[in-house]
C-alpha cells in the first residue's frame, strides 16, 4: 500500500519535503501555514518543535522578538475518523489464534487512535454489528482487548455485506457532523470468510461504496476468503491470504498506513510585523542535517498591534493536497501470490 505524496513547494537546497495545506492571513496581524513534512523517502516526519521553524519575510529573518509564534492543535483545521469492524463468527472465534487477533486490534486502537477518531464494532450473522466501543469514548485498550476474545457470535452466518454497508453509513455520519475544513474516513474490515448472510444483495453494496467518500481496507486471512469478493470491497487496500494466521502481517500494514495519515502535519502561527502592502512569506524547517521549506504571498494591509499566535486561524480553502481524496475504484483481483500473502493499493 503506497503512500501517494502531493506535490512539493519550496525548495531551499534540503530534501525535506514540505507542502502547504491551507494559509491564512486575517486581523489583526495574524499569519498561520498548515503544512505536512516528509522526508526524502516519504515518511512523516513527526516531533516537530518552534526550534525547527524559522520565518522569513521579503528574504529577510523575522526573529521571536519581532513575530511571536505558536504551533497549534491540527484539529483544528483536519478531523480523521477510522472504523474497526471485526469478524467474529467463523473459524476464527474458535481459534487458538483468537488472543493475537485481539492484540493487534489493541495495537490499532493505539496506534490509530492516536492521531484520529476511532471506534470498534463486532460482527457475526446478526442483523446489527457489535459495537465495542463508538467514537468518541474513552478508550481503554485493555477492556477492548478483552472484549474481542470473549465475544461469542450469535449467529455463524457471516454478514459481511451487511456489516459492510452499516459502517459506511456509520462514517458518512462522522463526516456529516465534522465542523473541520479537511475530513475524512477509513473503514477498515477483518473477515476469516466471505459473506453468507446475503443481507445485502452485492449490487447494492456496490453502490453503497460508490456513494461514500470513504477510504475501504479489507484484511482478508482463511481458508474460505475468496480474493475477487474482497478486492471488489477493500477499493482502497486489501490484504489476502489462505492462511488464518497470516492476519497479522495484515494488520501491522493496515495500522501503519492509517497511523501516519495524521503524521507529519502542523499548524504554524505567528504575528507579522507587517503594517500594510503585500509580502512573500517563506517558512523553512530545519532538522539535523537536512532543510526544506514553502512560500506564501499574503497581504498585510489593515493590520495593527494586538496580535496572538494562539487565535485560531481560518483555512477557508485547502488546497488540493490537504483535502480529503475520492477512493480510487476497486482494483482488479489478481492472480494470487507465490505465499499467498500481499497488499495492493
Amino acid at each position: 500500500m503506497a503512500l501517494v505524496l502531493p506535490a512539493v513547494a519550496g525548495g531551499c537546497g534540503g530534501t525535506l519535503q514540505v507542502t502547504k495545506l491551507g494559509a491564512s492571513a486575517q486581523r489583526p496581524a495574524n499569519v498561520a501555514l498548515y503544512l505536512s513534512v516528509m522526508d526524502k523517502v516519504g515518511q512523516p516526519v513527526g516531533g516537530l518543535a518552534l526550534a525547527n521553524f524559522r520565518v522569513y519575510e521579503d528574504k529577510k529573518l523575522i526573529s521571536e522578538n519581532k513575530g511571536k509564534r505558536a504551533l497549534l492543535d491540527t484539529g483544528i483545521a483536519s478531523s480523521r475518523s477510522s472504523l474497526l469492524l471485526i469478524d467474529l463468527s467463523g473459524p476464527m472465534v474458535d481459534s487458538e489464534d483468537l488472543p493475537e487477533l485481539a492484540k493487534a486490534v489493541g495495537q490499532f486502537v493505539d496506534k490509530v487512535g492516536a492521531s484520529q477518531s476511532v471506534a470498534v464494532s463486532v460482527f457475526d450473522g446478526g442483523d446489527e454489528l457489535a459495537p465495542l466501543f463508538g467514537f468518541g469514548a474513552n478508550m481503554e485498550t485493555a477492556k477492548v482487548v478483552d472484549a474481542v476474545r470473549k465475544f461469542r457470535p450469535r449467529s455463524r452466518t457471516t454478514n459481511l455485506n451487511g456489516a459492510v454497508f452499516q459502517g459506511l453509513g456509520v462514517l458518512k455520519e462522522q463526516l456529516a457532523a465534522a465542523t473541520t475544513t479537511e475530513k475524512g474516513a477509513a473503514l477498515v474490515v477483518f473477515t476469516d470468510r466471505g459473506d453468507l448472510a446475503h443481507s445485502v444483495n452485492p449490487s447494492v453494496l456496490e453502490q453503497a461504496l460508490k456513494d461514500a467518500p470513504v477510504d475501504v481496507y479489507v484484511i482478508a486471512a482463511g481458508e474460505k476468503v475468496g480474493r475477487p469478493e474482497i478486492a471488489a470491497i477493500g477499493h482502497s487496500g486489501i490484504f489476502f491470504s489462505n492462511d488464518p494466521k497470516a492476519f497479522k502481517k495484515g494488520f501491522e500494514q493496515v495500522t501503519a498506513k492509517l497511523a501516519t495519515t495524521s503524521d507529519g502535519r502542523y499548524i504554524f502561527s505567528y504575528c507579522t510585523p507587517k503594517r500594510k502592502g503585500d509580502h512573500k512569506l517563506r517558512l523553512e524547517i530545519a532538522v539535523p542535517g537536512d532543510t526544506g521549506d514553502l512560500t506564501y504571498e499574503f497581504s498585510a494591509d489593515s493590520f495593527k498591534a494586538g496580535c496572538s499566535p494562539k487565535k485560531r486561524p481560518s483555512f477557508s480553502a485547502l488546497t488540493a493536497a490537504g483535502k480529503s481524496k475520492a477512493a480510487p475504484p476497486p482494483p482488479e483481483a489478481p492472480s494470487e501470490s507465490a505465499d499467498g500473502d500481499d497488499a495492493e493499493k
